[in-house]
């Protein structure tokens, strides 16, 4: 017997039902006129309007249609396609063409990778989506979302083939957590603005994971997470101990302190340490402040690399070297470039 998916037009144009598995037959049945047009609107976006629906005809004939051209019938019939006719993929389709290119005549690239292979494209992935969220461009933000689930996919799909674990078991995860720590979406806690509503998450996530002291959620924080998200990481959870400044000026005062100190150092091992005291110290302001130093330094960066090459540009266009001895020409125009690139 063929195996086929089959929906009830009201269900299918509901918004719960957003998946579909596009390899077997997709029948939607008990259209009614009133509603054909939000089934039509549904099959548009999901399978675009080169896929092909079968029907039946006035005279009982089966006979196929394009979505884009297709009128009122009470029944229809979704037909499978090949990967490279499809206008749209969903779910599903993304899984198979992975688990395709992992197969003995796959290729060769991804068959030779392990999750330990590609660890870092995950992290240079997530980076890459976020320098497209600050620039706020579409087309970037499309593509670098995709990349990183793509990562998690794939080390999904890796693991599955030695039954370590599969994409489904990371898919029930993901849901299971969102469920069970939204207890004022979806139980009796009631959220009156944000602040409760990520206060409620953390009681939620403290039960799940087990945390019953200090300890246990301090070393929930990824050691493999950059310096300064982990510092800051760690401050925000020492803060709710009551172990912290009193306002901003009591960590800005802690900051010229840590200066001090590290001016002071006579070691290149104690000049380390009175560093890090002075990062460490900063990110407390920053706390305060609530700027996240992940973004702010970023954005320094950034600014800093523009200015400096429009230094450069400039040293092109008027003949100056860069090098140590024409330092005031440089810095002479690294001002004038605050004003002209930001």
């Amino acid at each position: 017997m063929n195996s086929f998916t089959y929906f009830v037009a009201k269900d299918f144009i509901e918004r719960k039902i957003a998946n579909f598995e596009c390899n077997i037959p997709i029948i939607i049945d008990g259209i009614s006129e009133e509603i054909f047009p939000k089934v039509k609107e549904k099959l548009l976006f999901n399978f675009g309007k080169n896929a092909i629906v079968v029907i039946l005809d006035d005279n009982g004939e089966s006979v196929e249609s394009s979505v884009a051209d297709l009128t009122y019938r009470p029944r229809l019939i979704l037909k499978c396609s090949d990967f490279i006719y499809r206008d749209y993929y969903t779910y599903g389709d993304l899984l198979e063409i992975i688990r395709r290119l992992r197969d003995p005549d796959g290729c060769q690239w991804d068959k030779a990778q392990t999750n330990a292979s590609i660890r870092n494209n995950a992290i240079e992935e997530s980076y890459e989506l976020a320098e497209a969220v600050d620039l706020m461009d579409r087309e970037k933000m499309v593509e670098e979302s995709g990349d990183v689930m793509l990562q998690g996919l794939f080390h999904a799909s890796i693991a599955e083939e030695t039954d370590f674990f599969t994409p489904v078991d990371v898919i029930n995860g993901i849901c299971q957590k969102l469920v069970t720590r939204h207890t004022h979406i979806f139980g009796t806690n009631k959220a009156e603005n944000a602040e409760d509503a990520l206060k409620f998450w953390e009681q939620a996530k403290a039960v799940e994971k087990g945390q019953k002291s200090l300890e246990d959620k301090i070393n929930s924080v990824p050691v493999t997470f950059g310096s300064l998200m982990r510092a800051y990481k760690i401050q925000k959870i020492i803060k709710k101990t009551g172990f912290d400044f009193a306002d901003t000026k009591g960590a800005l005062d802690k900051v010229y302190e840590e200066l001090d100190e590290l001016m002071t150092a006579t070691t290149p091992e104690s000049a380390e340490k009175e560093g890090g005291d002075v990062l460490f110290a900063v990110l407390n302001v920053f706390r305060f402040m609530k700027i996240d130093p992940e973004l702010a330094l970023n954005g320094t960066t950034n600014r800093f690399i523009k200015r400096f090459l429009y230094v450069e540009q400039k040293s092109k266009e008027l003949g100056f070297e860069l090098i140590p001895e024409n330092v005031d020409t440089m810095e002479k125009y690294y001002q004038e470039a605050k004003k002209v690139v930001g």
